[in-house]
């Protein structure tokens, strides 16, 4: 009885993976108004994909891994092995559907767990972007791209690698990994990869790089002195070849007393700008910062702005995310941190985040919080040794922030807006890696946290 039930099981599969083609050229019934309707119909054309005998095509309906694996050895013309050695627990060897699962096993497409083929389950977001780049031999990638894909996901250099290549573009700034994958979305994705033509135009990664030093398709960029002034270089990775596209000599300084590039401050790398912050003076012999703003850089033709973007002036911890920069503000506005600053004993300082747009626009007040008074300091030049605006208890990866201060250590997703606590270790330092939270306590211990 079990294997008259997996042989009708995969009948009932082929059947549903399989074009139903009663005439060619199908106009299916519930596509017309479809947002995919042109590559629905560019795939029904050629005979990769069909609706059903009712005349739909059903473009929301999920698709099952047999499904998938069927559009898949049509559209890249693959040939069924023709004897295939693998066994499956759940697809028997006289099942019609056998030969289909075993090639696109063999070709290392599809891949199944502890015997398992599972033909009949959803295909989810991430096991499409995996067979799909897998299928076509498309590079993985690890630059994030999606807020909902953190870098220890299993199928992140495949999701990475197809939206590098216009397969995908998610949806305001998520992939949605754990989701199912519709009829029309696989057709979407398959349509696009097949034809270069119908691929979406203008990648657009939803996730910055933030550091002293940041890092994009094989190039680094750093703010470093040399013999002359202090200067952004970028370098080659590959080649070992390294320029300077900004240099703070030649940058004009409109009257205005304000160090424009300082070694050590942190930048934000965001697609193709990096936001350099940097900070005004009250005069020229106090040497005290009135605030900061940022200087905008296009990595690819060398232009820039200087306080383009009206943020608060005396903002701290910039980031980038999902098209909106996010900054602390300290509530003591009277307060103002340098070199010549530092508590006799740790203390902490309220502070409150913010979001605006891309243009400092729309400002959204997001939480309260108290964060220990430890900034990062920069190198000392001619003008100042002053600290960077940046706490070293303030720190963020991909959609959280994290924080410490006198009770311990906290995270807040700036997707959901909700905070926990991490760790009741009481912390001087922190760093983010791209598995763990590694928090330094007083006393110099290093402790590993799970993110």
């Amino acid at each position: 009885m079990k294997n008259k039930l997996v042989g009708l099981l995969a009948v009932l599969l082929v059947f549903a993976a399989t074009p139903f083609h009663a005439q060619a050229a199908t106009q299916f019934s519930d596509v017309d108004k479809h947002w995919a309707k042109t590559e629905i119909m560019y795939l029904a054309d050629r005979n990769i994909i069909g609706g059903f005998p009712d005349g739909t095509f059903k473009p929301n309906d999920p698709i099952t891994r047999a499904q998938a694996s069927s559009m898949l050895i049509k559209a890249l013309k693959i040939p069924l092995v023709k004897n295939p050695t693998g066994q499956f627990k759940d697809v028997s060897k006289k099942s019609a559907y056998y030969q289909i699962l075993a090639t696109v096993s063999e070709k290392g497409i599809m891949k199944g767990d502890n015997g398992f083929m599972r033909p009949g389950e959803d295909t989810s977001r991430a096991h499409m972007a995996a067979i799909i780049r897998r299928s076509f031999k498309i590079p993985t990638d690890n630059q994030a791209t999606f807020v909902d894909v953190s870098p220890t996901h299993w199928s992140f250099p495949d999701i990475n690698g197809i939206a590098k290549k216009g397969i995908t573009g998610g949806s305001e700034g998520k992939y949605m990994p754990a989701d199912s994958v519709t009829r029309s979305q696989f057709a979407a994705f398959l349509v696009r990869a097949l034809d270069d033509s119908m691929k979406l135009k203008d990648y657009h990664s939803y996730v910055s790089v933030k550091g002293k030093t940041v890092e994009q398709n094989g190039f680094l960029y750093t703010i470093a002195k040399d013999k002359e002034s202090t200067k952004l270089f970028k370098e080659n990775k590959k080649a070992g070849t390294r320029s300077a596209i900004l240099d703070s000599a030649t940058m004009p300084d409109n009257g205005i007393n304000r160090e424009l590039l300082m070694s050590g401050y942190q930048m934000v790398l965001y697609n193709d700008e990096i936001f350099i912050p940097y900070w005004n003076l009250i005069n020229a012999s106090s040497k005290m910062p009135a605030g900061y703003n940022v200087v905008k850089l296009n990595v690819n033709d060398w232009s820039y702005t200087i306080g383009s973007i009206p943020l608060d002036q005396k903002f701290r911890n910039m980031f980038i995310l999902n098209d909106r920069i996010y900054y602390t503000l300290e509530k003591n506005k009277d307060r103002v941190f340098d070199s010549k600053f530092y508590p006799t004993k740790p203390m902490d300082d309220p502070l409150t985040l913010y979001s605006v747009t891309m243009d400092g626009k729309n400002k959204k007040t997001l939480l309260n919080f108290d964060a220990r008074v430890i900034f990062d300091e920069v190198e000392a030049n001619s003008k100042s040794n002053q600290v960077s605006q940046n706490n070293k208890s303030v720190a963020y990866d991909l959609s959280t922030m994290y924080y410490f201060n006198k009770t311990g250590v906290y995270k807040y997703n700036l997707l959901d807006k909700k905070t926990s606590k991490v760790s009741n270790v009481l912390a001087k330092d922190m760093e983010v890696t791209a598995t763990q939270l590694v928090v330094t306590d007083q006393a110099g211990k290093k402790h590993h946290l799970k993110k």
